[in-house]
Protein backbone atom coordinates (compact mmCIF):
# COMPACT_ATOMS: atom_id res chain seq x y z
CA UNK A 1 0.00 0.00 0.00
CA UNK A 2 2.63 2.31 0.70
CA UNK A 3 4.26 1.75 -2.60
CA UNK A 4 0.94 2.20 -3.79
CA UNK A 5 0.89 5.88 -2.60
CA UNK A 6 4.31 6.65 -3.47
CA UNK A 7 3.63 6.26 -7.26
CA UNK A 8 0.17 8.11 -7.37
CA UNK A 9 1.98 11.12 -5.20
CA UNK A 10 5.00 10.79 -7.71
CA UNK A 11 2.52 10.70 -10.61
CA UNK A 12 0.28 14.11 -9.13
CA UNK A 13 3.84 15.74 -8.73
CA UNK A 14 4.81 14.92 -12.23
CA UNK A 15 2.14 16.40 -13.61
CA UNK A 16 2.28 19.65 -11.90
CA UNK A 17 5.57 19.89 -12.71
CA UNK A 18 4.42 19.90 -16.20
CA UNK A 19 1.69 21.68 -16.07
CA UNK A 20 3.65 24.75 -14.23
CA UNK A 21 6.96 24.80 -16.26
CA UNK A 22 8.51 28.24 -15.27
CA UNK A 23 10.79 30.67 -17.97
CA UNK A 24 13.68 28.59 -17.34
CA UNK A 25 12.96 25.54 -19.40
CA UNK A 26 12.23 27.48 -22.29
CA UNK A 27 13.41 25.84 -25.62
CA UNK A 28 14.79 27.03 -28.81
CA UNK A 29 15.46 24.91 -32.52
CA UNK A 30 18.41 25.39 -34.26
CA UNK A 31 19.30 24.11 -37.27
CA UNK A 32 22.22 21.15 -37.54
CA UNK A 33 23.62 22.61 -40.44
CA UNK A 34 22.47 19.65 -42.56
CA UNK A 35 18.16 20.68 -42.72
CA UNK A 36 17.92 18.41 -39.27
CA UNK A 37 16.13 20.69 -36.58
CA UNK A 38 17.65 19.87 -33.07
CA UNK A 39 16.18 21.00 -29.78
CA UNK A 40 18.52 22.67 -27.24
CA UNK A 41 17.41 23.38 -23.84
CA UNK A 42 17.74 26.54 -22.51
CA UNK A 43 17.97 26.72 -18.42
CA UNK A 44 18.36 24.94 -15.12
CA UNK A 45 21.66 24.08 -13.66
CA UNK A 46 24.46 22.03 -13.46
CA UNK A 47 27.03 20.44 -10.98
CA UNK A 48 30.40 19.93 -11.99
CA UNK A 49 33.00 18.36 -9.17
CA UNK A 50 36.77 19.33 -8.82
CA UNK A 51 39.13 17.71 -6.42
CA UNK A 52 40.76 20.88 -5.46
CA UNK A 53 39.37 23.99 -4.50
CA UNK A 54 40.70 27.13 -5.76
CA UNK A 55 43.19 29.59 -3.88
CA UNK A 56 42.17 32.95 -5.65
CA UNK A 57 39.45 33.81 -8.31
CA UNK A 58 41.40 36.52 -9.30
CA UNK A 59 43.15 35.46 -12.65
CA UNK A 60 46.07 38.14 -12.16
CA UNK A 61 47.53 35.70 -8.88
CA UNK A 62 49.47 32.80 -9.46
CA UNK A 63 46.77 31.58 -11.49
CA UNK A 64 46.95 27.54 -11.17
CA UNK A 65 44.26 24.83 -12.54
CA UNK A 66 41.91 24.69 -9.49
CA UNK A 67 41.85 28.59 -9.94
CA UNK A 68 41.19 28.88 -13.84
CA UNK A 69 38.22 26.05 -14.01
CA UNK A 70 36.66 28.85 -12.36
CA UNK A 71 38.01 32.07 -13.63
CA UNK A 72 37.35 31.02 -17.13
CA UNK A 73 33.30 30.98 -16.55
CA UNK A 74 33.92 34.81 -14.62
CA UNK A 75 36.37 36.95 -16.91
CA UNK A 76 37.45 37.09 -20.45
CA UNK A 77 40.56 38.58 -22.34
CA UNK A 78 41.47 40.08 -25.03
CA UNK A 79 42.08 36.79 -27.12
CA UNK A 80 41.66 33.41 -26.54
CA UNK A 81 43.39 30.12 -28.36
CA UNK A 82 41.81 28.22 -30.82
CA UNK A 83 41.90 24.75 -31.32
CA UNK A 84 45.34 25.19 -32.67
CA UNK A 85 46.58 27.41 -30.82
CA UNK A 86 46.30 30.16 -33.10
CA UNK A 87 44.92 33.74 -31.34
CA UNK A 88 41.79 34.77 -32.00
CA UNK A 89 39.99 37.35 -30.55
CA UNK A 90 37.68 37.65 -27.39
CA UNK A 91 37.27 41.00 -25.95
CA UNK A 92 39.18 42.43 -29.07
CA UNK A 93 37.59 42.82 -32.30
CA UNK A 94 40.06 42.81 -33.99
CA UNK A 95 44.00 43.83 -34.38
CA UNK A 96 46.80 45.33 -36.41
CA UNK A 97 50.35 44.67 -35.60
CA UNK A 98 53.03 47.31 -37.39
CA UNK A 99 55.92 46.00 -40.29
CA UNK A 100 58.33 45.97 -37.85
CA UNK A 101 55.86 43.59 -35.23
CA UNK A 102 56.57 45.73 -32.32
CA UNK A 103 52.64 47.80 -32.45
CA UNK A 104 49.64 45.95 -31.37
CA UNK A 105 46.55 48.22 -31.81
CA UNK A 106 43.31 46.45 -30.78
CA UNK A 107 39.55 47.15 -31.44
CA UNK A 108 37.74 46.13 -28.63
CA UNK A 109 34.34 45.16 -28.83
CA UNK A 110 31.46 47.80 -27.94
CA UNK A 111 28.72 47.40 -25.64
CA UNK A 112 30.24 44.92 -23.10
CA UNK A 113 29.65 45.41 -19.27
CA UNK A 114 31.17 44.23 -16.40
CA UNK A 115 28.71 42.37 -14.20
CA UNK A 116 27.90 44.34 -12.19
CA UNK A 117 26.81 46.90 -15.04
CA UNK A 118 29.50 49.28 -15.28
CA UNK A 119 30.82 49.69 -18.90
CA UNK A 120 34.24 47.69 -19.94
CA UNK A 121 36.51 50.27 -21.87
CA UNK A 122 40.26 50.55 -23.04
CA UNK A 123 40.81 52.12 -19.68
CA UNK A 124 40.25 48.71 -18.45
CA UNK A 125 42.87 46.71 -20.71
CA UNK A 126 45.66 49.43 -19.98
CA UNK A 127 44.65 49.20 -15.80
CA UNK A 128 45.33 45.82 -16.00
CA UNK A 129 47.86 45.09 -17.70
CA UNK A 130 49.89 48.40 -16.04
CA UNK A 131 48.96 46.67 -12.82
CA UNK A 132 51.44 43.95 -13.91
CA UNK A 133 54.48 45.54 -13.75
CA UNK A 134 53.65 47.61 -10.57
CA UNK A 135 56.25 47.45 -7.85
CA UNK A 136 53.89 46.19 -5.61
CA UNK A 137 52.79 43.36 -7.89
CA UNK A 138 54.11 40.00 -6.64
CA UNK A 139 51.24 37.52 -8.68
CA UNK A 140 53.66 35.48 -10.85
CA UNK A 141 52.50 37.74 -14.48
CA UNK A 142 54.93 40.28 -15.10
CA UNK A 143 56.45 38.20 -17.79
CA UNK A 144 53.06 38.83 -19.86
CA UNK A 145 54.36 42.88 -19.99
CA UNK A 146 57.88 42.66 -19.50
CA UNK A 147 58.76 42.99 -23.31
CA UNK A 148 56.75 46.55 -23.36
CA UNK A 149 58.43 49.76 -23.53
CA UNK A 150 58.60 51.16 -19.84
CA UNK A 151 57.35 48.48 -18.30
CA UNK A 152 61.05 47.90 -16.77
CA UNK A 153 61.21 51.93 -15.97
CA UNK A 154 57.49 51.63 -13.93
CA UNK A 155 58.36 48.25 -12.40
CA UNK A 156 61.69 49.85 -10.55
CA UNK A 157 59.35 52.79 -9.57
CA UNK A 158 61.06 55.28 -11.96
CA UNK A 159 58.13 56.04 -14.31
CA UNK A 160 54.75 56.82 -13.40
CA UNK A 161 53.07 54.63 -16.16
CA UNK A 162 54.45 52.31 -19.10
CA UNK A 163 54.89 54.13 -22.40
CA UNK A 164 54.00 50.90 -24.12
CA UNK A 165 50.55 51.24 -23.42
CA UNK A 166 48.38 53.78 -25.14
CA UNK A 167 44.50 54.18 -24.39
CA UNK A 168 43.71 55.54 -27.69
CA UNK A 169 40.37 55.77 -27.02
CA UNK A 170 37.12 53.80 -25.26
CA UNK A 171 37.18 51.46 -27.41
CA UNK A 172 40.91 51.11 -28.71
CA UNK A 173 44.44 50.40 -27.30
CA UNK A 174 47.82 50.10 -28.35
CA UNK A 175 50.72 48.17 -26.99
CA UNK A 176 54.06 48.64 -27.53
CA UNK A 177 57.15 46.30 -27.70
CA UNK A 178 61.23 46.74 -27.11
CA UNK A 179 61.92 44.42 -30.05
CA UNK A 180 59.48 42.21 -32.26
CA UNK A 181 57.96 39.21 -29.79
CA UNK A 182 56.96 36.54 -31.16
CA UNK A 183 54.67 35.32 -28.14
CA UNK A 184 53.11 38.88 -26.94
CA UNK A 185 49.58 38.07 -28.29
CA UNK A 186 49.79 34.39 -26.17
CA UNK A 187 50.51 36.58 -23.07
CA UNK A 188 47.06 38.35 -23.79
CA UNK A 189 45.11 35.41 -23.15
CA UNK A 190 44.29 36.28 -19.11
CA UNK A 191 41.32 37.57 -17.65
CA UNK A 192 40.97 41.24 -17.52
CA UNK A 193 40.29 43.16 -14.32
CA UNK A 194 37.54 45.93 -13.58
CA UNK A 195 39.49 48.85 -13.17
CA UNK A 196 36.72 50.78 -11.19
CA UNK A 197 36.73 47.69 -8.75
CA UNK A 198 41.10 47.80 -8.00
CA UNK A 199 42.44 51.11 -9.27
CA UNK A 200 42.36 52.09 -5.50
CA UNK A 201 44.09 48.47 -4.30
CA UNK A 202 47.64 48.52 -4.50
CA UNK A 203 48.15 45.24 -6.60
CA UNK A 204 49.97 43.93 -3.55
CA UNK A 205 47.08 43.55 -2.04
CA UNK A 206 44.80 41.90 -4.39
CA UNK A 207 45.10 38.60 -2.45
CA UNK A 208 42.99 40.30 1.06
CA UNK A 209 40.58 42.56 -1.43
CA UNK A 210 36.83 41.17 -1.21
CA UNK A 211 36.73 40.94 -4.97
CA UNK A 212 39.27 37.94 -4.90
CA UNK A 213 36.32 36.31 -3.29
CA UNK A 214 33.34 37.86 -4.85
CA UNK A 215 34.97 38.82 -8.51
CA UNK A 216 33.29 41.25 -10.76
CA UNK A 217 33.94 40.00 -14.87
CA UNK A 218 33.03 40.25 -18.11
CA UNK A 219 32.61 36.17 -18.25
CA UNK A 220 29.22 34.06 -19.31
CA UNK A 221 28.38 33.61 -15.64
CA UNK A 222 28.38 35.80 -12.84
CA UNK A 223 29.83 34.86 -9.05
CA UNK A 224 27.04 34.47 -6.96
CA UNK A 225 28.24 32.64 -3.54
CA UNK A 226 31.49 30.36 -2.54
CA UNK A 227 30.76 28.15 0.54
CA UNK A 228 34.38 27.53 1.63
CA UNK A 229 35.54 23.39 1.67
CA UNK A 230 32.10 22.82 -0.60
CA UNK A 231 31.13 24.88 -3.67
CA UNK A 232 31.07 27.89 -5.72
CA UNK A 233 28.02 29.15 -6.80
CA UNK A 234 27.83 30.93 -10.32
CA UNK A 235 24.71 32.30 -12.50
CA UNK A 236 24.14 33.37 -15.74
CA UNK A 237 25.27 36.70 -17.13
CA UNK A 238 21.92 37.57 -19.27
CA UNK A 239 24.30 40.57 -21.03
CA UNK A 240 27.01 38.43 -21.64
CA UNK A 241 28.86 39.87 -24.86
CA UNK A 242 28.68 36.81 -26.62
CA UNK A 243 25.03 36.20 -25.87
CA UNK A 244 23.34 34.52 -22.79
CA UNK A 245 24.63 31.05 -21.65
CA UNK A 246 21.81 28.47 -22.01
CA UNK A 247 22.44 27.34 -18.33
CA UNK A 248 20.82 29.61 -15.50
CA UNK A 249 22.84 28.14 -13.08
CA UNK A 250 26.85 26.46 -12.66
CA UNK A 251 27.60 24.84 -8.96
CA UNK A 252 31.63 24.06 -8.83
CA UNK A 253 31.76 21.57 -6.35
CA UNK A 254 35.25 19.93 -4.75
CA UNK A 255 36.76 17.20 -3.14
CA UNK A 256 37.91 13.96 -2.71
CA UNK A 257 38.02 12.19 -6.09
CA UNK A 258 36.31 8.73 -5.06
CA UNK A 259 33.84 10.82 -3.05
CA UNK A 260 33.16 12.90 -6.07
CA UNK A 261 32.43 9.86 -8.33
CA UNK A 262 30.03 8.43 -5.28
CA UNK A 263 28.29 12.09 -5.79
CA UNK A 264 28.34 11.10 -9.49
CA UNK A 265 26.76 8.07 -9.01
CA UNK A 266 23.98 9.33 -6.59
CA UNK A 267 23.12 11.94 -9.37
CA UNK A 268 24.53 14.70 -7.14
CA UNK A 269 27.44 15.81 -9.42
CA UNK A 270 26.57 16.06 -13.18
CA UNK A 271 30.30 16.21 -14.54
CA UNK A 272 33.51 14.93 -12.64
CA UNK A 273 37.12 13.65 -13.55
CA UNK A 274 37.54 9.46 -13.33
CA UNK A 275 39.86 7.53 -12.11
CA UNK A 276 41.45 5.60 -14.47
CA UNK A 277 40.99 2.12 -12.36
CA UNK A 278 37.27 3.17 -11.87
CA UNK A 279 36.45 4.13 -15.86
CA UNK A 280 35.55 0.65 -16.50
CA UNK A 281 32.75 0.53 -14.45
CA UNK A 282 32.06 3.69 -15.08
CA UNK A 283 31.51 3.55 -18.46
CA UNK A 284 28.40 0.62 -17.69
CA UNK A 285 26.94 3.29 -16.22
CA UNK A 286 23.43 3.89 -18.30
CA UNK A 287 23.60 7.23 -17.34
CA UNK A 288 26.99 8.14 -17.88
CA UNK A 289 29.13 8.84 -20.74
CA UNK A 290 32.89 8.76 -20.59
CA UNK A 291 34.91 12.05 -22.04
CA UNK A 292 38.72 12.74 -22.59
CA UNK A 293 40.23 15.21 -22.45
CA UNK A 294 44.00 15.85 -24.17
CA UNK A 295 45.61 18.31 -21.15
CA UNK A 296 48.25 18.75 -23.34
CA UNK A 297 50.64 18.57 -20.44
CA UNK A 298 53.39 16.58 -19.04
CA UNK A 299 53.20 15.10 -15.22
CA UNK A 300 56.94 15.78 -13.56
CA UNK A 301 58.92 15.30 -10.28
CA UNK A 302 60.46 18.59 -9.68
CA UNK A 303 62.94 19.62 -7.33
CA UNK A 304 64.46 22.36 -5.49
CA UNK A 305 67.55 22.93 -6.21
CA UNK A 306 68.29 24.98 -3.06
CA UNK A 307 67.32 22.14 -1.06
CA UNK A 308 70.06 19.25 0.44
CA UNK A 309 71.25 16.87 -2.07
CA UNK A 310 69.70 18.70 -5.05
CA UNK A 311 72.03 21.21 -5.91
CA UNK A 312 73.88 18.32 -8.21
CA UNK A 313 72.10 17.37 -11.00
CA UNK A 314 73.73 13.99 -11.23
CA UNK A 315 71.73 12.97 -7.90
CA UNK A 316 68.59 14.19 -10.21
CA UNK A 317 69.92 12.20 -12.99
CA UNK A 318 70.29 9.35 -11.18
CA UNK A 319 66.98 9.30 -9.21
CA UNK A 320 65.74 9.76 -13.08
CA UNK A 321 67.17 6.53 -14.04
CA UNK A 322 65.51 4.53 -10.50
CA UNK A 323 62.42 5.48 -12.21
CA UNK A 324 60.63 2.30 -14.52
CA UNK A 325 58.44 5.08 -16.07
CA UNK A 326 56.52 2.13 -18.23
CA UNK A 327 55.61 0.15 -14.98
CA UNK A 328 53.95 3.37 -13.89
CA UNK A 329 51.88 4.30 -17.13
CA UNK A 330 50.81 0.77 -17.30
CA UNK A 331 49.96 -0.17 -14.32
CA UNK A 332 48.29 2.73 -13.23
CA UNK A 333 47.27 4.36 -16.47
CA UNK A 334 47.04 2.21 -19.36
CA UNK A 335 45.55 3.40 -22.41
CA UNK A 336 45.36 6.77 -20.88
CA UNK A 337 48.59 7.35 -20.17
CA UNK A 338 52.21 7.48 -22.07
CA UNK A 339 55.95 7.49 -21.17
CA UNK A 340 57.65 11.01 -21.23
CA UNK A 341 61.09 12.07 -21.60
CA UNK A 342 60.77 15.91 -22.44
CA UNK A 343 58.94 18.53 -20.05
CA UNK A 344 57.76 19.36 -23.62
CA UNK A 345 54.54 17.50 -24.65
CA UNK A 346 54.92 15.12 -27.32
CA UNK A 347 52.48 16.23 -29.37
CA UNK A 348 52.91 19.85 -29.57
CA UNK A 349 55.51 21.25 -31.98
CA UNK A 350 57.78 22.50 -29.04
CA UNK A 351 58.70 18.94 -28.32
CA UNK A 352 62.33 17.78 -29.16
CA UNK A 353 62.74 14.07 -30.13
CA UNK A 354 66.30 13.78 -29.36
CA UNK A 355 66.73 14.89 -25.96
CA UNK A 356 68.86 13.15 -23.58
CA UNK A 357 66.96 10.09 -22.05
CA UNK A 358 67.16 7.97 -18.66
CA UNK A 359 66.32 4.96 -18.82
CA UNK A 360 65.32 2.51 -16.34
CA UNK A 361 68.78 1.73 -14.53
CA UNK A 362 69.43 1.22 -10.96
CA UNK A 363 72.91 0.33 -11.48
CA UNK A 364 73.82 3.36 -13.08
CA UNK A 365 71.69 5.08 -10.30
CA UNK A 366 73.70 3.87 -8.11
CA UNK A 367 77.21 5.27 -10.15
CA UNK A 368 75.89 8.49 -10.55
CA UNK A 369 75.12 9.11 -6.87
CA UNK A 370 78.83 7.50 -6.16
CA UNK A 371 80.52 9.83 -8.55
CA UNK A 372 78.19 12.53 -6.55
CA UNK A 373 80.24 11.34 -3.58
CA UNK A 374 77.15 9.58 -1.99
CA UNK A 375 78.11 5.99 -0.56
CA UNK A 376 75.85 3.80 1.55
CA UNK A 377 75.78 3.38 4.92
CA UNK A 378 75.18 -0.13 6.76
CA UNK A 379 71.80 0.35 6.39
CA UNK A 380 72.31 0.56 2.41
CA UNK A 381 71.40 4.25 2.30
CA UNK A 382 73.25 6.26 0.84
CA UNK A 383 75.13 9.25 2.35
CA UNK A 384 77.06 11.89 1.82
CA UNK A 385 79.18 13.98 4.89
CA UNK A 386 77.14 11.81 7.12
CA UNK A 387 73.84 13.27 6.01
CA UNK A 388 71.76 10.05 4.76
CA UNK A 389 70.31 10.74 0.78
CA UNK A 390 66.44 11.28 2.40
CA UNK A 391 63.62 14.02 1.57
CA UNK A 392 60.11 14.77 1.81
CA UNK A 393 58.05 14.14 -1.19
CA UNK A 394 55.24 16.46 -1.67
CA UNK A 395 52.48 14.95 -3.09
CA UNK A 396 49.14 16.63 -3.70
CA UNK A 397 45.89 14.88 -2.83
CA UNK A 398 42.83 14.85 -5.36
CA UNK A 399 44.38 12.88 -8.44
CA UNK A 400 44.51 9.06 -7.36
CA UNK A 401 47.01 8.35 -10.63
CA UNK A 402 49.59 10.91 -9.25
CA UNK A 403 49.32 9.33 -5.59
CA UNK A 404 49.81 5.88 -6.54
CA UNK A 405 52.10 6.82 -8.78
CA UNK A 406 54.29 8.50 -6.07
CA UNK A 407 54.07 5.17 -4.16
CA UNK A 408 55.76 3.76 -7.08
CA UNK A 409 58.41 6.28 -7.04
CA UNK A 410 59.39 6.15 -3.21
CA UNK A 411 59.26 2.62 -3.65
CA UNK A 412 62.08 2.46 -7.03
CA UNK A 413 64.03 5.02 -5.18
CA UNK A 414 64.08 2.84 -2.19
CA UNK A 415 65.71 0.36 -4.43
CA UNK A 416 68.37 2.01 -5.18
CA UNK A 417 69.09 3.35 -1.71
CA UNK A 418 67.29 6.32 -1.50
CA UNK A 419 64.69 7.35 0.82
CA UNK A 420 61.47 9.34 -0.10
CA UNK A 421 59.06 9.97 2.79
CA UNK A 422 55.74 11.22 1.61
CA UNK A 423 53.52 13.68 2.39
CA UNK A 424 50.15 14.08 0.88
CA UNK A 425 48.92 17.36 1.08
CA UNK A 426 45.87 19.39 -0.43
CA UNK A 427 46.91 21.62 -3.58
CA UNK A 428 46.02 25.05 -1.95
CA UNK A 429 48.91 23.92 0.74
CA UNK A 430 51.41 22.68 -1.74
CA UNK A 431 51.38 26.01 -3.60
CA UNK A 432 52.26 27.59 -0.18
CA UNK A 433 55.45 25.85 -0.39
CA UNK A 434 56.48 26.49 -3.50
CA UNK A 435 55.17 29.70 -3.81
CA UNK A 436 56.18 31.08 -0.29
CA UNK A 437 55.23 34.70 1.37
CA UNK A 438 57.05 36.74 3.76
CA UNK A 439 55.46 37.78 6.72
CA UNK A 440 53.75 40.42 5.64
CA UNK A 441 52.15 38.21 3.13
CA UNK A 442 54.11 38.73 0.22
CA UNK A 443 55.71 36.60 -2.42
CA UNK A 444 59.30 35.87 -1.76
CA UNK A 445 62.00 33.15 -3.03
CA UNK A 446 62.40 29.61 -2.45
CA UNK A 447 64.86 28.65 0.23
CA UNK A 448 66.50 25.61 1.15
CA UNK A 449 63.90 24.32 3.91
CA UNK A 450 60.55 25.76 2.15
CA UNK A 451 60.67 22.20 0.30
CA UNK A 452 62.56 19.06 -1.07
CA UNK A 453 60.43 17.78 -3.91
CA UNK A 454 56.82 17.56 -5.39
CA UNK A 455 55.09 15.50 -7.96
CA UNK A 456 52.81 18.18 -10.48
CA UNK A 457 51.46 18.21 -13.82
CA UNK A 458 52.56 21.20 -16.31
CA UNK A 459 50.89 21.60 -19.45
CA UNK A 460 50.64 24.52 -22.23
CA UNK A 461 47.97 26.36 -22.51
CA UNK A 462 48.60 28.91 -25.68
CA UNK A 463 52.51 29.30 -26.32
CA UNK A 464 55.50 27.53 -24.72
CA UNK A 465 57.26 30.86 -23.94
CA UNK A 466 55.37 29.97 -20.69
CA UNK A 467 57.86 27.81 -20.04
CA UNK A 468 60.55 30.89 -19.35
CA UNK A 469 58.60 31.89 -16.82
CA UNK A 470 59.32 28.46 -14.85
CA UNK A 471 63.25 28.05 -15.96
CA UNK A 472 64.62 31.71 -16.39
CA UNK A 473 66.46 32.68 -13.81
CA UNK A 474 64.82 36.33 -13.42
CA UNK A 475 61.64 34.68 -12.62
CA UNK A 476 61.98 32.85 -9.24
CA UNK A 477 59.13 34.26 -7.16
CA UNK A 478 58.31 36.83 -6.86
CA UNK A 479 58.71 37.08 -10.69
CA UNK A 480 57.34 34.28 -11.46
CA UNK A 481 57.06 30.46 -11.10
CA UNK A 482 60.40 29.41 -11.64
CA UNK A 483 60.01 28.09 -7.43
CA UNK A 484 62.71 24.97 -8.62
CA UNK A 485 65.56 27.77 -8.39
CA UNK A 486 66.70 26.68 -11.84
CA UNK A 487 69.54 29.31 -12.91
CA UNK A 488 71.60 28.73 -16.07
CA UNK A 489 73.13 31.20 -18.36
CA UNK A 490 72.54 29.27 -22.06
CA UNK A 491 68.95 28.38 -21.03
CA UNK A 492 67.97 32.42 -20.37
CA UNK A 493 69.63 33.71 -23.45
CA UNK A 494 67.52 30.25 -25.78
CA UNK A 495 64.83 31.91 -23.67
CA UNK A 496 64.75 35.18 -24.24
CA UNK A 497 65.85 34.04 -27.87
CA UNK A 498 63.21 32.28 -28.61
CA UNK A 499 60.44 34.79 -27.51
CA UNK A 500 61.92 37.39 -29.73
CA UNK A 501 62.29 35.07 -32.78
CA UNK A 502 60.07 35.94 -35.27
CA UNK A 503 60.70 33.26 -38.00
CA UNK A 504 59.37 29.65 -36.31
CA UNK A 505 61.67 27.13 -37.64
CA UNK A 506 64.09 28.97 -36.21
CA UNK A 507 62.23 29.59 -32.64
CA UNK A 508 61.64 26.04 -32.38
CA UNK A 509 64.88 25.43 -32.81
CA UNK A 510 65.75 27.36 -30.01
CA UNK A 511 62.90 25.50 -27.74
CA UNK A 512 64.75 22.25 -28.79
CA UNK A 513 67.44 23.58 -27.15
CA UNK A 514 65.83 24.44 -24.13
CA UNK A 515 64.42 21.38 -23.81
CA UNK A 516 67.72 19.38 -24.34
CA UNK A 517 69.58 21.24 -21.71
CA UNK A 518 66.39 21.22 -19.51
CA UNK A 519 66.84 17.14 -20.05
CA UNK A 520 70.76 16.96 -19.27
CA UNK A 521 70.62 19.03 -16.14
CA UNK A 522 66.98 17.02 -14.99
CA UNK A 523 65.53 20.10 -12.57
CA UNK A 524 62.32 17.83 -13.42
CA UNK A 525 61.74 14.17 -14.08
CA UNK A 526 59.13 13.81 -16.95
CA UNK A 527 56.86 11.10 -15.91
CA UNK A 528 53.95 10.35 -18.27
CA UNK A 529 51.36 12.34 -20.25
CA UNK A 530 47.82 11.65 -19.39
CA UNK A 531 44.75 11.83 -21.18
CA UNK A 532 42.09 12.70 -18.22
CA UNK A 533 38.88 10.91 -18.34
CA UNK A 534 35.87 12.68 -17.11
CA UNK A 535 32.40 11.26 -16.95
CA UNK A 536 29.43 13.11 -17.10
CA UNK A 537 25.48 12.56 -16.86
CA UNK A 538 23.66 11.87 -20.40
CA UNK A 539 21.21 15.07 -19.70
CA UNK A 540 24.62 17.28 -19.90
CA UNK A 541 25.11 18.45 -23.38
CA UNK A 542 28.32 20.09 -24.84
CA UNK A 543 30.97 19.35 -22.63
CA UNK A 544 33.77 19.05 -24.49
CA UNK A 545 37.46 19.79 -22.26
CA UNK A 546 40.54 20.39 -23.88
CA UNK A 547 43.88 21.63 -22.97
CA UNK A 548 42.51 25.04 -22.79
CA UNK A 549 40.45 23.84 -19.82
CA UNK A 550 37.86 21.63 -18.27
CA UNK A 551 35.63 24.61 -18.31
CA UNK A 552 36.89 26.58 -21.20
CA UNK A 553 33.67 26.24 -23.21
CA UNK A 554 30.99 26.39 -20.52
CA UNK A 555 28.82 28.99 -22.48
CA UNK A 556 27.90 25.87 -24.71
CA UNK A 557 26.66 23.70 -21.78
CA UNK A 558 22.92 22.56 -21.58
CA UNK A 559 21.00 20.04 -19.79
CA UNK A 560 18.04 17.96 -20.88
Amino acid sequence: MKKMRSAVLLFFVLMLIAACSTPEDKTSTADGGNGDKETVKEGGSLTIAFNSEPGNLNPMIYATSSDTNVTHMIFDSLVIPDEELKMIGSLAESWIVSDDNKEYTFKLKEGVKWHDGEPFTAEDVAFTFTALAHPDYDGGAYWRVDPLVGAEAYKNGEADSIDGIEVVDETTIKFTTNDPFAPFLSGLFIGLLPKHILEDVSPGEWAKHESNRAPIGTGPFKFKKWETGQYIELEKNEEYFQGAPKLDKVFARFGDANTMLASFISKDVDITSVPVAETPSVSSLDYGELVTQNQLSVYYVGFNSKADHFGDKRVRQALAHAVDKQNIVTSILGEYGEVSEDVFPSSHWSHNPDVPVYGYDKAKAESLLEEAGYEKNSKGIFEKDGKPLTFTFEVPTGTKEREQSAVLLKQMWEQVGVIAEIRSLDFPTLVTKLLPKNEDGGQREVKSDDYSAYILGFGIEADPDEYRSYFGSAYQPPNGYNFVGYSDANVDELLEKQAREIDFEQRKQYIWEVGHKLAEDEIWIPLYEQNAPFVTNTRVQGFEPDFRGVTFNAKNWSVQ
